[in-house]
């Protein structure tokens, strides 16, 4: 058993109410102190590694949030290449809530990746396997800054029957990005009635102040779709 500890940078719906958890491992230092280290996504052996509450509840149960500082119990690395950074959980072991870090050095946390995974020959919100295998020092999560963002409601019929989407609507890299949005938190300021919110675009109050942290799924019929995990709204 390993035990990590971890920034907390995205708890995503997937499958509700399962979760996808992710952030950067905390790893102390000489001087007595932490730094960064690389990002963990703890997994579970079911439903394509999402966690059941019961499997990411800290102690206190309640459930880990963006900027925790949480320790957690892991097994082993999931020997995953297309996420390179999942581990998979210690059954039966509760997790711990550290410390909190309402305002983390934005600036040694924020990746300027070449591209989001570009797949040329995919739609901008998903990668084919082949094509991501080929990429060299692979990743499936970064935080980004947007040079611009807003939010979309729009509806879409699926054998016969309209349902809601969200997306989060940006640029980043030099290209135009479209990606789903799986954040259960964000949303209760900027469309607490969802589903039922008209379509249209919704501007946050401040798009310079958005951090994005963005995720690979797993394949789905050999794709790898890309989801906003979270949406941070950093204070200036």
């Amino acid at each position: 058993m390993t035990i990590k500890r971890i920034l907390v940078l995205a708890n995503s719906t997937k499958h509700h109410p399962r979760s996808c958890v992710a952030g950067r491992e905390l790893v102390d230092d000489e001087n007595g102190g932490s730094r960064l280290g690389g990002w963990i996504r703890p997994v579970s052996d079911h439903d394509e590694g999402a966690l059941d509450l019961a499997e990411r509840r800290l102690a206190n149960a309640q459930d880990p949030r963006p900027l925790d500082i949480i320790q957690v119990s892991l097994s082993k690395p999931g020997n995953n290449l297309l996420q390179p950074e999942n581990w998979l959980i210690q059954a039966g072991q509760s997790w711990t809530k550290v410390d909190s870090n309402d305002a983390p050095h934005w600036p040694s946390l924020i990746e300027k990746p070449e591209d989001l995974w570009f797949d040329p020959s995919q739609k901008i919100d998903r990668a084919g396997e082949t094509f991501l295998l080929r990429r060299p020092n692979f990743q499936s999560l970064y935080l980004i800054r947007p040079d611009a963002f807003y939010f979309q409601i729009r509806s879409k019929v699926w054998d016969g029957y309209a349902k809601k989407q969200l997306r989060g609507i940006f640029t980043c890299c030099g290209r135009h990005y479209d990606f789903p949005l799986t954040d259960p938190l964000i949303g209760r300021k900027y469309y607490p009635d969802f589903p039922k919110t008209k379509d249209g675009n919704i501007q946050p109050e401040d798009s310079r102040k958005i951090f994005l942290c963005v995720s690979l799924t797993p394949p789905f019929h050999d794709l790898h779709y890309k989801v906003i995990a979270t949406v941070f709204e950093v204070a200036p």
